[in-house]
């Protein structure tokens, strides 16, 4: 009872509220009616021009911008006939192009690809001899996967240590690293290195 109680009270405040400012806006639209009743010929007209708009009166002819545009030129036309018609200026000749030049012959043609053609080889670029310097990692007793990787990686033998830790967890080599020192080549096949720390070191 007490929430349909809520609901009927709220909806005749609602009710009365929309009364009220129905009231207002018939009061506001009844006072502008009465404002524009009341004003001279003279207020309209500058009402008017203050919104860029004109008054026409009821007998004066409306006319589209084009209709405009066409009684000007005709009102114009009238004007000029009593005055001296306006010479045209004569027009000018226009000026004969150059001769184009001629098309080359074929022999010269011939000799201008045969020069082209005699382009001595360049010599080859010599090409850097690979480093096979070998670098020397040594492995402790006791490292894990991880302390191998960091230790390959400060020597420079690889240059991702997550990419190496993967394939060698692939490899299932966590378990069978062997201590020592080993000799590695800088760029060395993931596989390679792993294939040296998984055997016995040679010295």
């Amino acid at each position: 009872m007490i929430k349909n109680r809520m609901f009927m009270m709220g909806l005749g405040s609602g009710l009365v509220i929309a009364a009220v400012l129905l009231q207002l806006m018939w009061i506001g639209q009844g006072a502008t009616a009465s404002e524009t009743k009341e004003l001279t010929k003279e207020q309209l007209v500058a009402a008017a021009e203050a919104l860029d708009m004109q008054v026409v009166e009821g007998t004066d002819e409306l006319m589209t911008a084009e209709q405009w545009e066409e009684k000007k030129l005709g009102e114009g036309e009238g004007e000029s006939e009593g005055a001296q018609p306006v010479e045209k200026p004569e027009a000018t000749k226009p000026e004969a192009p150059e001769k184009p030049e001629s098309p080359e012959k074929p022999e010269d043609a011939q000799k201008k690809q045969e020069a082209s053609s005699q382009v001595t080889n360049p010599a080859k670029p010599k090409t850097p001899a690979k480093a096979e310097a070998s670098i020397q990692v040594k492995i402790p007793s006791g490292n894990n996967l991880s302390d191998v990787a960091n230790s390959l990686l400060n020597a420079g033998v690889i240059d991702n240590k997550q990419a190496f830790i993967k394939k060698a967890t692939e490899n299932k080599i966590n378990t069978r690293i062997l201590s020592g020192t080993y000799s590695f080549t800088i760029g060395e096949s993931y596989n390679s290195i792993i294939t040296k720390i998984t055997t016995k070191p040679s010295n």
